[in-house]
Formats: structure tokens, C-alpha cells, sequence
């Protein structure tokens, strides 16, 4: 069975999007890079909509609103195989409030920025179709 993640992509009130710096260990996929649409490993008896609503408390002790379905993407590469859920929402925590439990960091950027980071290749799958609605 392919592992399946959820993701989001969460906008602060002036446009800004969530991103995390991975952590630089060998033994995870892409240390050191960047992604947009964090999130994780989606648990066998979860819903996508309710693993990212948990994973965005574990790792940023955030909430969100108006949370929508951004895209599903399943990638069959070796290194990245797995079916990807995909949302967006806007971030209901203050920005100054936003933690990183997991990753170096957490940081926000105009989404034509963080085009430009070195980012994980799904991350950036779904920054580009964020981008277009």
C-alpha cells in the first residue's frame, strides 16, 4: 500500500504563506529544503481534511479556517511515491503565535518568493497550483 500525506497551504491575512524549513537529517526525504504546503503522513483510520487540521497543531499549534481541497496527486517516483492531498485555508492563529515543533524553522513569504526556495518537488506541485486560483 502507498503511504498517503495531507498537506496545506496556509495564508496569513496579507497573502503570505506558511513555509517550513525541513530538518537536515540524512535519514528523511529532502533535509534542508523547503516546503509550502506542509503537513505529513496521514493516519489508516483519518480523514486527509482531519490529518492536516492535526498535523498543523503538532507542528505549528495553529488553526486554520475556511479549509478547502486544493488537489489530490499521486506521485509514483521511487523517492516520492505516495498519494498527496493538497489544501488551502487561511490562518486563523496570530502570525507572531505560530510555533515550529517540527522543522529548523517556520517562516512566511509572498508566494512569488517562495517560489524561489529550494523546496521539496510536491511542495512546489502544489505552490504552482495554489498560484493559478
Amino acid at each position: 500500500m502507498i503511504p498517503i500525506y495531507a498537506g496545506a497551504i496556509v495564508s496569513a491575512s496579507d497573502g503570505r504563506v506558511l513555509c517550513q524549513l525541513r530538518d537536515d537529517k540524512p535519514d528523511i526525504i529532502c533535509p534542508g529544503l523547503w516546503v509550502c504546503c506542509p503537513g505529513g503522513h496521514i493516519n489508516k483510520s483519518e480523514r486527509p481534511i482531519d490529518g492536516i487540521v492535526r498535523e498543523l497543531r503538532e507542528e505549528f499549534e495553529i488553526e486554520v479556517k475556511n479549509l478547502k481541497t486544493l488537489m489530490t496527486h499521486k506521485e509514483d517516483s521511487r523517492e516520492f511515491q505516495g498519494l498527496y492531498h493538497a489544501f488551502y485555508a487561511d490562518l486563523s492563529t496570530p502570525v507572531e503565535k505560530v510555533k515550529c515543533n517540527e522543522g529548523q524553522r517556520a517562516e512566511f513569504f509572498r508566494p512569488e518568493n517562495a517560489l524561489r526556495l529550494s523546496q521539496h518537488p510536491i511542495s512546489l506541485i502544489f505552490l504552482k497550483a495554489f498560484m493559478k486560483i
